[in-house]
């Protein structure tokens, strides 16, 4: 029953959202991020239906591209701020 009205509440989410079905998946990966919530849903469930049909070592490579593209850069740049690099006043000791 829980399927089911997952799969209802999904086909009516999509049939009011954008279609994500057109679009290639590099477009999709270069749309990550930027959906608005209303979309959401259409753009996880077109998402899914695309990872479920691709073998498993297309699934593998999809999620591990996905993951570096999330994670930023791995280009050595540091674009993450550790250990002092901010100008943040944070209480250390030694005032």
């Amino acid at each position: 029953m829980k399927k089911i009205t997952i799969a209802l509440l999904l086909s009516v989410a999509a049939t009011f959202a954008a279609d994500y079905s057109a679009m290639t998946m590099e477009e999709m990966k270069a749309a990550r991020g930027s959906v608005s919530s209303a979309d959401k849903g259409a753009f996880q469930a077109e998402m899914q239906n695309r990872m479920q049909s691709m073998s498993t070592e297309e699934r593998q490579k999809m999620q591990s591209e996905m993951k570096q593209s999330k994670s930023g850069p791995q280009d050595g740049t540091g674009s993450q701020m550790r250990k002092g690099g901010g100008s943040g006043g944070g209480m250390r000791g030694g005032r």
